[in-house]
């Protein structure tokens, strides 16, 4: 044994080997006693505050994000692409859980670089709110943690708990704008797919965009049928099926990465299955039981592939590393003599309330005294424009539903001298902090099937501001469409800059009001897109000017 309870035997024995143990001086045992004494309290006390201080803490966390985390939770049962929301904080808790007591033998160095997170957190919180970011105000609870963690137990406990802190983010839904720049190609890519195995078996079929057409049906293929939702699910399994079953990193990694051409691959084939289900037993077999339970069937071959490509890198590399239930490798670090650990950190943890509780009171304020300025509701939008008289058009419960909370117009404007009709969609939200906020049409129209052929950002006569072009194909014909987002007398074809100003306007104005405008018209035969945009531009000049009375400024 070793005479110094601060040397490791090993350690002790190698420099006595060495002729160097006299070098080594013993502790005084009053020294020791009061080490001793700090670690068993510390031992008590297991994120390094005391446990009311803790429970303070904890509801005032739950107070600032109740709704915020009820939204998700909400998100969580109805949103098929994200049901695995359930799981990744139980995974998380879990894997806490299973490395306990060596979290409890961390020694504790409490850092103020915590407070300057928890400070951060709060401004994101704060950013989300304003810009209507759900995605922003989901996230930073999970950085809040991260700097409690730190303020109250430093960084190496942060470092010990670093997997199960970042697993956090996977519950997370992404961003919608995210979503759609993502699920729009895995739709292409699977109908790609589809459409040339369904010519390889002799299937007559017609692609356009993501919708196949053969004899007996049409299939779309919708977000639903993407990809997105297995993908998501999958590397989330598979981030929880690498951590269990493998102790390599980089196979970890690639376990994860590997969950993407899977789920293509696999949503391909049911779309190929829908088909061929379509084309030799009706339509009414493909898109009943079979469509419903393809999708288990699709989601179970998924994780046989991720099996599988774990059991090929086991033979490529002859199995190192495979390890069920992997103990963490940390290495624990205790306190030594003259760490500046307070018994009660009673200054961060005020700190703490106050910062938790200013923000919880600021951001009450704001949404009790948002402005609604007054407006004319957009049902009362003229019928007829000079020589164009509108129709109104439904919008279906699912397209409400991606919409979300606002008020939408959507009519038919045809003109005995003009053909054919010109389309247009006007979308406001009162208040975008109850909201995604509006969608780009690029996306929408996108996912019903349009061809993208061009995009561009053009000046228009009587625009403070130039708008976006998009130049479409559907159906053999082609599309210009002319969309821009309008608030509080700014006209803006960029999304991102219309989020900036979204933020700016709440903060100064306390408003987060917004709109989208979108007009459509069909090309004519060996029409120029020029040519195009000034025929629904005559009809566009007779609408701009009554925006103002139904969209404030």
């Amino acid at each position: 044994m070793s005479p110094d309870p601060f040397v490791a035997p090993n350690d002790w024995n190698r420099l006595r080997r060495l002729g160097l143990s006299h070098m080594l001086k013993p502790r005084v045992m009053g020294e020791f006693a009061q080490v001793c004494s700090v670690d068993r309290k510390q031992g008590r006390v297991y994120f390094g505050l005391p446990w009311w201080q803790g429970v303070i803490l904890l509801a005032l966390i739950g107070y600032l994000y109740a709704p915020i985390l009820g939204r998700l939770v909400v998100q969580w049962q109805h949103d098929p692409n994200f049901q695995h929301g359930f799981l990744v904080p139980a995974f998380s808790i879990f894997v806490i859980w299973q490395n306990r007591r060596k979290l409890k033998d961390y020694g504790s160095s409490p850092s103020w670089a915590g407070l300057f997170i928890i400070v951060g957190a709060l401004i994101i919180l704060a950013l989300g709110d304003l810009g209507a970011d759900l995605f922003l105000s989901r996230v930073s609870l999970i950085f809040l943690l991260a700097g409690l963690i730190i303020l109250f137990r430093g960084w190496d406990f942060f470092r010990a708990v670093l997997f199960p802190w970042a697993v956090l983010f996977l519950m997370i839904p992404i961003p919608n704008l995210v979503l759609q720049n993502v699920t729009i190609p895995l739709q292409f890519l699977a109908s790609r797919l589809a459409t040339g195995l369904l010519r390889e078996i002799g299937v007559p079929v017609l692609r356009e965009g993501n919708v196949i057409t053969i004899a007996s049906m049409k299939l779309e293929v919708v977000v639903a049928c993407s990809g997105i939702r297995s993908l998501l699910s999958l590397v989330t399994l598979a981030v929880i099926y690498g951590y269990l079953l493998e102790r390599r990193n980089w196979v970890r990694v690639a376990l994860a990465f590997s969950a993407l051409p899977i789920a293509v691959v696999a949503n391909g084939f049911r779309i190929f299955g829908t088909g061929v289900m379509g084309q030799h037993w009706g339509p009414e077999r493909a898109e009943g039981f079979f469509h419903s339970f393809s999708g288990l069937l699709v989601f179970a071959a998924s994780l046989f592939l991720l099996f599988a490509v774990h059991a090929v890198i086991n033979w490529l590399t002859k199995g190192r590393g495979t390890n069920f239930l992997p103990e963490d490798h940390a290495t624990p670090r205790r306190n030594g003599l003259g760490s500046s650990l307070p018994e009660r950190p009673s200054a961060g943890f005020a700190v703490a309330v106050l910062l938790i509780v200013a923000a919880t009171a600021a951001l009450h304020l704001r949404s009790q005294t948002e402005v609604f300025p007054a407006r004319v509701p957009l049902s009362s939008f003229p019928q007829d424009l000079d020589r164009w008289t509108g129709k109104d058009l439904a919008i279906d419960d699912q397209s409400l539903e991606v919409l979300g909370p606002g008020e939408f117009l959507h009519r038919d404007y045809s003109s005995s001298d003009a053909h054919p009709p010109a389309d247009l969609f006007v979308a406001y939200y009162p208040s975008q902090r109850a909201a995604e906020g509006p969608h780009s049409p690029e996306h929408c129209l996108l996912g019903a099937g349009y061809i993208p052929i061009s995009r561009s950002v053009v000046p228009l006569p009587g625009m403070s501001s130039p708008v976006n072009r998009f130049v479409t194909s559907k159906n053999g014909t082609r599309q210009v469409v002319l969309f821009w987002f309008q608030a509080h007398g700014r006209v803006m074809a960029n999304g991102y800059v219309a989020k900036y100003y979204l933020v700016h306007d709440a903060l100064l104005m306390n408003r987060s009001d917004g709109s989208l405008i979108r007009l459509m018209i069909d090309m004519a035969p060996n029409e120029s897109a020029e040519a195009a945009q000034e025929r629904l531009w005559s009809f566009g000049q007779h609408v701009v000017p009554l925006l103002d009375q139904y969209i404030p400024r």
